[in-house]
């Protein structure tokens, strides 16, 4: 079993590892040695998930000093910090970007999946779908056949993708949104929880609603 060293300390870093719990249960995936975030936790030695202590191992520093191969997960929801955490751990080259693929997936064989991705619990990826690099799948998502999604986009629980979606890089799908087939989403989107999208969203917006409309646009 592999070891792997988890950046963020909320509650998306939290969720993943009782992900990475449940699949060791299983004798699969990766032993988690600690985590890393600028936030020092309040009693010195780490965060408890179902009872089970995550050892604190310092600030990004820490990652940046390690002079031996090491596997790291980036388990931050916003594709804004995300990119930013990506390049800065990137600067060592012993630091390893490998995908997360956690329990009960179901992940099609013809996939094309960069570096960095979390494919969480419950997540269904179909035939001919290419997934960018550092891109957050969250539990219950789907994205189905033809999908195209660029690098460090986020899909939140249940968000649903129909054939031929094409999502660019750094856009943020909202809990719960459904996407029909053919639909272009720009760069830095973001949507609102249970938006309902029926038409291609132009880079940079802000959209809610069913069907979605502007709220902003950045």
């Amino acid at each position: 079993m592999d070891n792997i060293i988890l950046a963020g300390s909320g509650g998306c870093m939290r969720e993943i590892f009782w992900q990475l719990q449940e699949q060791r249960k299983k004798q699969e995936g990766f032993h988690v040695l600690g985590y890393v975030d600028c936030v020092r936790p309040e009693n010195e030695v780490g965060i408890s998930v179902g009872g089970e202590e995550i050892a604190y191992l310092g600030d990004d520093d820490y990652l940046l000093a390690v002079k031996e191969t090491v596997n790291v997960a980036i388990c931050v929801g916003s594709p804004v910090l995300r990119r930013k955490l990506a390049k800065k751990y990137a600067r060592n080259p012993n630091v390893c970007f490998p995908n997360l693929i956690l329990g009960n997936t179901a992940v099609c064989a013809d996939v094309r999946m960069g570096e960095g991705c979390i494919i969480s619990m419950d997540a269904r990826i179909s035939t001919n779908v290419i997934i960018g690099n550092f891109v957050f799948m969250n539990t219950g998502s789907m994205v189905c056949h033809d999908g195209r999604i660029g690098d460090f986009v986020t899909l939140s629980p249940d968000v649903k993708l129909a054939g031929g979606v094409h999502v660019a890089s750094g856009a943020d799908i909202g809990i719960g949104s459904k996407v029909i087939q053919g639909i272009h989403i720009g760069e830095n989107v973001v949507t609102g929880a249970g938006s309902v999208i029926i038409r291609d969203v132009e880079a940079d917006s802000r959209v809610a609603g069913v069907p979605v409309r502007d709220i902003m646009h950045v």
